[in-house]
């Protein structure tokens, strides 16, 4: 017994099972998870090693180098890059696309670190390895106060921490512009020379005073004791109390010589800005299994609590809101569903009339709902791609219903009940549905399989249709017959006329099928076409958000001191209050924060995070609506740019799919410093003239200037002071540097040395600075021994995969376009680097690079799909030829995206070749089923020239059909998915409405011509 005579023969069961998968789904619905992306994972971590007052060349010999040559030795390494400047070296590390379990990658990475860093010179701190760099933080809240001091703000920022961390789904949370607190031990120069003391010896004795050690235990009677010696400090006054033993053996407090301070570190590194005010920033990354919507409503409620509770004056504010963006994305992705299968069911009423229609459309939303109860089995979550391949499914599902429910309707007609009609329309169908169902899955194969983060992106589709489709070839050889069974009448005995479309179809095989000939070669010659016009389509990889959010991006030149950075930054800020959030409620824009020093944290899967460099800052601002984001933008880039020279500023919007930095970046590397300077100037120059450029810059910065001690060894050697003796007398007089630290509640305080704020930051006193010799106990001014020069340095050393590596990167224009861009100066690249000596080369990043990667990752995959389809296609048909049929009128399909993306002035995208994908799918199904038709017309005594007209008039209405409601689904995608979904949208539609045409005029034709069919 089949599944379609047990689903007609237990009938009430089957309508029972049905009802109770249309609530399951419902409950399934409710409960899965949404987000507002598939997401992808984030293959990079970072190493960051500090080497205080080394050069940017030194770092990069002696710190960099050393740990980049035991990296490089792992497997998974898809490229390192790094970045070496004044005291710090930062290496990223990117792992191939391919890998996605990424814990033990990471565990080995931090081995060869470790082995890496027992070469590093002394100085240097532990290597940090950062393997959460791609945590998405998308609910940020910002505490902001007038008239509490910075200890207070803090204190509520950890209260508040306190009470989010007790939420289910909240993974972890950062507060952002805490400043660090520590002691300040500033001494006088004049009085530590006047008494032969040196900072290295207060140094010694601090170190020595401050211990933490056990003093092990004593058996008292039955009880062990342990023994703690007293020695740590605990606070500022016993610092100031520590002893000093001088030369002549009188012994002094530390406090005679030192002021001893207890403050925030200055000057800070990072602070944090909110609408021009120093705030912190409560971020809170959620779980990897969390339900970001009800995780949104669980702050929102706790938000109102705190702030009930905290003193007057203390404001929380939502800065960043992504739970509400995903309710919002979702829930027009889902009325987007809804209006297509309104749509769908509407044409199915209308077209099959009121009986036949209801059970057709019944299978629509049965279907949709069985997909979420095996949606939810394996954990795909509710997002905007789930959605969409809900909505292009729409059109295929219906296929299996109306061949169904038409082979039944013409069987009846032939004199057959409805239950023989039903099982003999299953036996016959059922294999052809399978294999067109899978078939058409197997066409979204290659997105199942690549391995790149696009791929992450979209597979959800794969899953998601095949799904789909398996649930409507179920339900059409169950659910149909019974609902058949019940709905349609014994009415049906007499066949319809021809109507007169089908007549006019008729006429249209005929005359198609007798100029097999020039059918085929106007088809070629309009295929041509198409690729022709293909290329004046815009192509662009993915298109900005629409969110009403952006980012401004500030560098200024390498060095610059985070004072300087924060004072333009402020008039940035001033400005942008005054113009856009000075009009009451019109305000439009509803709020902004700096984050000066550091980027953002990473708010946004797909934004770019930089890590902490004094010359950079980022504003994150929120407008009303994205109406007028698009000049609000212009005029901060204006007036920056009107008023700080010097200063790099670029504001965009946020972006979709896989992170890029600059849309446009050429790499150029070798080994020479010098000779890539002058090849990146000219590449520069050449960038410069092409249109729709903006922002053209290089990633190394211009040189800057360096203090240079120019120790004289003779002077040195005769007053006995050692090249230590001055680097350690200068770094305590200047910058000063830590010795110690002491603990204070639950946090480790540094005590830094310092010389005091008379010497500090004047250069005019720099030789007047006291050298003391540790071996003779002389303090001699440096003016004695060395000399000051200012000479000019690479700010910064950045290598890929260990060769120095220059970026020119630039942004571009609303207008312009990425990829158009790369063709445009490729030629002259590939000119030039002719002339370039050997070891040196260039390479194409920004959205050349990562749309490259993203469509090779799919193309490599696509002989597996065109693979299974051929075997499945062969299968069915115990035949070769039919198949090549098929694949033959695959390509054409092309004639309509084309056309529908020129017209409606779109642009070619990856999710324009998703739907080119999709497209392929829909033909194949439609094709198969026609192929099928023309052999059991065969079957049924007619000629193979008879076959063919009739199998195509039988299969008319049913490919129509499909076709109609497949594009008005679709409509709505269109119209409201955004500008992410709308190319695809629209390379659907006009791709099915010419490959149906094809289907049913030109697949007859190929048929007959590799059959060699003739008119009788």
């Amino acid at each position: 017994m089949n599944i379609t005579s047990f689903a007609l023969k237990n009938d009430k069961v089957t309508i029972v099972f049905s009802l109770l998968l249309f609530i399951y789904g419902i409950i399934s619905f409710l409960d899965l998870p949404r987000a507002k992306d598939p997401g992808f994972i984030i293959r990079t971590a970072t190493v960051v090693t500090y080497f205080p007052g080394a050069s940017a060349k030194r770092v990069e010999q002696l710190v960099t180098d050393k740990l980049e040559k035991q990296i490089q030795e792992m497997s998974e390494i898809d490229f390192i890059k790094s970045t070496s400047k004044s005291g710090v070296s930062i290496i990223f590390v990117n792992i191939l696309e391919k890998h996605k379990n990424m814990r033990p990658i990471w565990d080995a990475l931090r081995r060869k670190v470790e082995d890496g860093a027992r070469q590093l010179p002394n100085g240097t701190s532990k290597p940090i390895v950062n393997d959460e760099f791609g945590d998405v933080y998308g609910s940020m809240i910002s505490i902001s106060a007038d008239g509490l001091s910075s200890k207070e703000l803090e204190d509520i920022a950890n209260d508040t921490k306190d009470v989010f961390l007790r939420l289910d789904d909240v993974a972890k949370i950062e507060i952002l512009g805490i400043q660090p607190q520590v002691v300040y031990v500033e001494f006088d120069n004049s009085k530590m020379a006047r008494l032969n003391l040196s900072a290295s010896y207060l140094k010694n004795i601090l170190e020595s005073k401050n211990i933490v050690l056990s003093g092990g235990s004593i058996k008292v009677d039955t009880n062990r004791l342990s023994i703690e010696p007293s020695g740590n400090y605990e606070n500022k006054e016993q610092i100031g109390n520590t002893i000093i033993p001088l030369n002549t053996g009188e012994k002094i407090y530390l406090k005679d010589i030192a002021n001893i301070k207890y403050e925030y570190k200055n000057p800070s590194s990072f602070i944090v800005q909110k609408d021009g005010k120093e705030s912190l920033i409560v971020s809170i990354s959620m779980k990897k299994d969390g339900d970001i919507i009800k995780l949104g409503e669980q702050i929102d409620t706790l938000m109102s609590q705190v702030q009930q509770k905290l003193p007057l004056g203390v404001k929380l504010d939502r800065i960043f809101n992504e739970p509400k963006i995903v309710d919002k994305i979702v829930g027009n992705f889902v009325i987007n569903l809804l209006q297509a299968m309104a749509l769908v069911v509407i044409v199915m009423l209308f077209s099959l009339g009121l009986r036949t229609g209801l059970i057709v459309a019944v299978l629509i939303p049965m279907s949709i709902l069985t997909s979420f109860i095996v949606m939810s089995v394996f954990d795909i979550w509710l997002d905007q791609v789930s959605l969409a391949a809900l909505i292009i499914s729409l059109g295929l599902l219906v296929d299996s219903a109306i061949v169904m429910s038409e082979s039944i309707m013409v069987l009846m007609q032939r004199g057959k009940n409805v239950v023989e009609a039903s099982i003999q329309s299953a036996n016959e169908l059922k294999i052809p549905l399978l294999t067109s169902a899978l078939t058409t899955s197997a066409a979204f194969l290659p997105i199942f399989l690549a391995k790149s983060s696009t791929g992450e992106y979209t597979n959800s589709i794969f899953k998601v249709v095949t799904i789909t489709l398996l649930c409507s070839w179920v339900l059409a050889l169950t659910l149909t017959p019974v609902l058949s069974k019940y709905f349609m009448k014994k009415d049906l005995q007499q066949e319809h006329k021809e109507t007169i479309f089908q007549s006019f179809y008729r006429a249209f095989l005929n005359f198609v099928l007798g100029n097999k000939t020039m059918v085929i070669i106007m088809v070629i010659l309009i295929f041509a076409g198409s690729l022709k016009l293909l290329e004046y389509v815009p192509k662009k990889f993915f298109p900005p958000s629409s969110e009403a959010t952006f980012t401004v991006e500030i560098n200024l030149p390498v060095g610059t001191a985070i004072e300087t950075t924060k004072d333009n930054v402020s008039k940035i800020e001033n400005y942008i209050k005054e113009k856009y959030m000075s009009q009451g409620q019109n305000n439009e824009v509803l709020n902004f924060v700096s984050f000066i020093g550091e980027s953002a944290p990473r708010f946004w899967l797909s934004y770019e995070q930089e890590l902490a460099s004094a010359e950079y800052s980022t504003i994150l601002v929120n407008t009303k609506d994205n109406s007028n984001i698009k000049n609000i933008r212009k005029d901060i880039e204006t007036f920056a740019k009107a008023n700080f020279p010097d200063m790099q500023i670029n504001a965009k919007t946020l972006a979709m799919g896989p992170p890029v930095k600059k849309p446009i970046e050429i790499r150029i590397s070798g080994k020479d410093t010098d000779k890539l300077f002058e090849l990146s100037a000219k590449v520069k120059q050449e960038l410069a003239k092409i249109e729709g450029v903006k922002n053209i810059v290089d990633d190394w910065g211009i040189r800057n200037k360096k203090l240079s001690i120019q120790i004289d060894e003779a002077k040195a050697l005769k007053e006995g002071i050692t090249n230590l003796d001055i680097a350690l007398s200068l770094q305590s007089s200047l910058s000063g540097f830590e010795v110690t630290t002491f603990r204070k509640d639950d946090k480790l305080i540094p005590i830094i040395l310092r010389s005091n704020e008379n010497t500090k930051d004047d250069i005019n006193r720099l030789e007047t600075i006291n050298v003391y010799s540790q071996s003779s106990g002389k303090n001699i001014s440096l003016s004695q021994v060395a000399s000051v020069q200012v000479v000019y340095e690479e700010s910064k050393i950045i290598r890929r995969d260990r060769l120095k590596t220059v970026t020119v990167g630039s942004d571009i224009k609303e207008d312009a376009n990425a990829l158009e861009i790369f063709a445009s100066i490729k030629p002259w690249l590939d000119e030039y680097s002719k002339d370039f000596e050997l070891g040196y080369y260039y390479e194409f990043g920004g959205e050349f690079e990562v749309s490259g990667k993203a469509n090779d990752s799919i193309v490599v995959n696509l002989p597996i799909a065109f693979m299974a389809i051929l075997l499945m296609m062969v299968a069915q048909f115990n035949s070769v030829r039919k198949p090549l049929i098929i694949l033959t009128a695959i390509p054409l399909g092309i004639i309509g995206v084309s056309f529908g993306l020129f017209i409606t002035n779109s642009y070619f995208g990856f999710m324009t070749l998703l739907g080119i994908i999709s497209l392929s799918g829909i033909v194949i199904n439609n094709a198969i089923v026609l192929l099928e038709r023309i052999k059991t017309e065969e079957q049924n005594g007619f000629n193979s020239y008879d076959a063919i007209i009739e199998a195509s008039l039988s299969r008319l209405r049913p490919i129509v059909l499909t076709t109609l409601t497949t594009v008005l689904g679709l409509v709505p995608l269109w119209y409201s998915g955004g500008v992410m979904w709308e190319p695809m949208a629209i390379s659907i539609i006009f791709g099915l409405m010419i490959s149906t045409m094809f289907t049913l005029g030109f697949v007859p034709v190929l048929y007959a011509l590799f059959f060699k069919v003739k008119k009788v």
